[in-house]
C-alpha cells in the first residue's frame, strides 16, 4: 500500500520497499450522555462529528548507521504542519485507491536500530471513502 498525505508520500509501497505494517484504524464519533432526573438509564446522544483516526508503522533501510541516523533526525522534522487529503493506494490485483478527508499528521515517532529506521505514523482526519478502482 501506498499512504500519501497531502503531497508526501509516508509509505513508498512495495516498489520502494516501504511497506506499511501494523496498519490500524479507528472511526470515532462524539456521544453525549443524558442523565435525567430520576431516570432509570442514561440516554447516548449521537452528536455525529466522525473522525478517523490511520496509525501505521514504515521501516526503511539505509546505506549506513549514519544515514539512518540523519533520516531519523531529519524526517520527522520535515513533516511539521503536514495536513491535507490523505491517499491510500492499494497495490497487487485490486488496487482499490481510498481518500481521508481533512487530515492531519498528528505524530510521528521514529526509531533507529542500526541501519534502520522505523517510523510510526498517527494520522487524523475526517471521513475514510472509497475512491475508485485502478486496476
Amino acid at each position: 500500500m501506498k499512504l500519501i498525505l497531502g503531497n508526501r508520500a509516508l509509505a513508498g509501497g512495495v516498489d520502494c520497499e516501504e511497506e506499511p505494517f501494523a496498519v490500524s484504524l479507528e472511526v470515532i464519533g462524539v456521544v453525549q450522555i443524558a442523565n435525567t432526573l430520576r431516570g432509570i438509564s442514561a440516554e447516548p446522544i449521537d452528536r455525529g462529528n466522525r473522525r478517523t483516526e490511520l496509525q501505521f508503522s514504515v521501516l526503511r533501510r539505509h546505506t549506513s548507521v549514519s544515514a539512518a541516523t540523519d533520516y531519523l533526525f531529519c524526517h520527522g522534522a520535515s513533516l511539521y504542519d503536514l495536513a491535507g487529503t490523505a491517499t491510500l493506494i492499494g497495490e497487487g490485483q485490486s488496487q482499490t485507491a481510498f481518500t481521508l478527508s481533512n487530515a492531519v499528521l498528528r505524530s510521528v515517532r521514529g526509531v533507529q536500530d542500526g541501519a534502520t529506521t522505523t517510523h510510526t505514523y498517527i494520522i487524523v482526519g475526517g471521513s475514510l471513502s472509497p475512491e475508485s478502482e485502478i486496476n
